[in-house]
């Protein structure tokens, strides 16, 4: 690193070789992986197993993953944590 910053690299968000490689191969064979996990959670035919890990799979695409959060008091002495599953909802909570 030069002067404490980087130089030279590619640009952020540019894809590295091994995944464009990937992209252009699944373009080729006209391949769209979202459309088909779409098309597998729609199904009613497919097991209600797999239809529900191809909607959670799908759901990373358009809503963030929530993640604990801990509060404490200023002193330390008390910390308590919450976290929450897929649908947003309260999963657990530890602490006092």
């Amino acid at each position: 690193m030069a002067l404490g910053r980087k130089t030279g690299g590619r640009v952020a968000g540019t894809p590295n070789k091994r995944t464009q490689d990937v992209i252009e191969r699944l373009e080729s064979l006209g391949c769209d992986p979202i459309e088909g996990m779409a098309k597998i959670a729609m199904n009613e035919a497919n097991p209600p197993e797999l239809r529900g890990r191809m909607y959670a799979e799908l759901a990373g695409y358009v809503a963030p993953k929530r993640k604990a959060v801990e509060h404490s008091a200023e002193d330390g002495s008390a910390s308590i944590t919450f976290s929450w599953d897929e649908q947003g909802r309260r999963a657990k909570s530890s602490g006092v």
